[in-house]
C-alpha cells in the first residue's frame, strides 16, 4: 500500500466554479477588477488567455495507492483582502471537490478559511457529512497555537479529520499571509529555502500554547516543509519545556511526545535529503516514524520511483507506506 500524503488537485479555469455560486457571487468574480487582481498576483489560479499557464500533468495512480488529496489553489486565501469573498471561493472550491476530486481509497481535504473561524468550523462540520477526509488551514493571521482556531480544532476533533498545514506559496511574497522571520526577502530562492520556518513556528505556538492538551484527539499532517529539521525542532521544544515548564503548567507532557503521537511530517523534498538522510540528521526511530511519504504531485515531486531509486527497495517501501498510520482515514467511504 502506498500512502501519499502531499497530492495536490486543481481546477484549470477558476469559471469552472460557477456553477457552486449564487448569480451575485458569479458576478462578483467575474468583474474586471478581481480578474485582474488574481493575473497580478497569484500564480496559482490562473483566470484567462491573457496569463499563459502550462497545464502539469498529474502521476497517475499507481495500483493500491491511497492519497490525502489537496486542493492547494484554496490555500491562496491566506493573501486576500477581501475575507467575504474568500469565503464564497472556498464554499465553491469545496463544492466543486465533492463532485470532482472524489477517487475510492482517497481523502479529499476541506479547505478552510483564516479569516473566520467560526464559519470555519461551520464549514468543518459541513463538509464532514459529505465524505471529508481533513481540514486544511491556510497560514495567516495567528499562529495555530492560539485560541482563535479553538473552534476549528473543536470541529476537526468531533469530525475525526485531521488538520494538514500547507503553504500556499504567498508566504514570504505578500502582505496577509505569515510572514518568514527576519523581513522581507528579494529572492525567491531565499523564501522557498526558509519556508520550513512556517512548520517550525506553528508547531511550537500548539506546543506551548497547548492545544494537543485542549485537543488530545487532534491529528496533524505537516505537509510540503520537508522535515530535516524535526530532530533538532523537537530537542530545542524539550530542552524549553524542561527548564521552564512551570510557567507553562498546562502543557503536562514533553513537546515531543505530543509530536511523536499527533503529528505526521511528509517527505517531499526527500531528493534534497539524501539516501543517507535518517543517519546524517540525527533521526531516532521514533522521529523516523513520524516521516510519512508525500510526492507533492504534479509539482516537482518525488514519485514512488524517486524514493525506492533514493533510499532502495526495503527502504523506499517502508516510506512509501509509512502513512498507515492515517489509513482509517483513507478508506473506500472517504473521498
Amino acid at each position: 500500500m502506498i500512502v501519499d500524503c502531499d497530492r495536490h488537485v486543481s481546477f484549470s479555469d477558476f469559471r469552472e466554479l460557477f456553477p457552486y455560486m449564487s448569480l451575485s457571487w458569479r458576478k462578483h468574480f467575474e468583474r474586471t477588477e478581481f480578474i485582474g487582481a488574481i493575473i497580478d498576483t497569484s500564480r496559482h489560479i490562473w483566470a484567462d488567455d491573457r496569463h499563459i499557464h502550462e497545464e502539469v500533468a498529474s502521476r497517475a495512480f499507481e495500483e493500491d495507492e491511497s492519497a490525502l488529496l489537496l486542493p492547494h489553489q484554496g490555500l491562496t486565501v491566506n493573501g486576500w483582502a477581501d475575507t467575504v469573498a474568500a469565503k464564497a471561493f472556498l464554499e465553491a472550491v469545496n463544492a466543486y471537490g465533492e463532485e470532482h476530486w472524489t477517487r475510492p481509497g482517497s481523502a479529499r481535504v476541506v479547505v478552510v478559511s483564516p479569516h473566520d473561524s467560526a464559519w470555519s468550523a461551520a464549514e468543518v462540520k459541513r463538509r464532514a457529512q459529505t465524505g471529508a477526509g481533513a481540514v486544511a488551514i491556510p497560514l495567516a493571521g495567528p499562529l495555530l497555537g492560539t485560541g482563535y482556531y479553538d473552534a476549528v480544532y473543536d470541529a476537526c476533533q468531533e469530525a475525526g479529520l485531521p488538520v494538514v498545514v500547507h503553504f500556499s506559496g504567498l508566504e514570504g511574497f505578500y502582505r496577509g499571509p505569515q510572514p518568514l522571520a527576519g523581513g522581507i526577502h528579494r529572492s525567491a530562492f531565499s523564501r522557498h529555502v526558509l519556508l520550513p520556518q512556517l512548520a517550525e513556528s506553528n508547531l511550537a505556538s500548539m506546543s506551548f500554547e497547548g492545544t494537543f492538551e485542549k485537543f488530545p484527539d487532534l491529528r496533524v499532517v505537516v505537509s510540503g516543509f520537508g522535515f530535516t529539521w524535526l530532530p533538532p525542532l523537537c530537542w530545542r521544544l524539550d530542552r524549553e519545556w524542561r527548564t521552564f515548564r512551570h510557567d507553562i503548567p498546562w502543557v503536562k507532557r514533553a513537546p515531543s511526545e505530543y509530536l511523536r503521537e499527533r503529528v505526521w511530517v511528509t517527505s517531499w523534498p526527500l531528493r534534497e535529503a539524501g539516501a543517507d538522510v535518517w543517519e546524517r540528521f540525527g533521526f531516532t526511530e521514533e522521529n523516523r516514524s513520524r516521516i510519512v511519504y508525500g510526492s507533492h504531485d504534479p509539482f516537482d515531486g518525488d514519485s514512488p520511483a524517486d524514493v525506492r531509486a533514493l533510499l532502495g527497495d526495503s527502504a523506499g517501501d517502508t516510506l512509501l507506506s509509512a502513512g498507515a498510520g492515517l489509513r482509517e482515514l483513507l478508506t473506500s467511504d472517504v473521498a
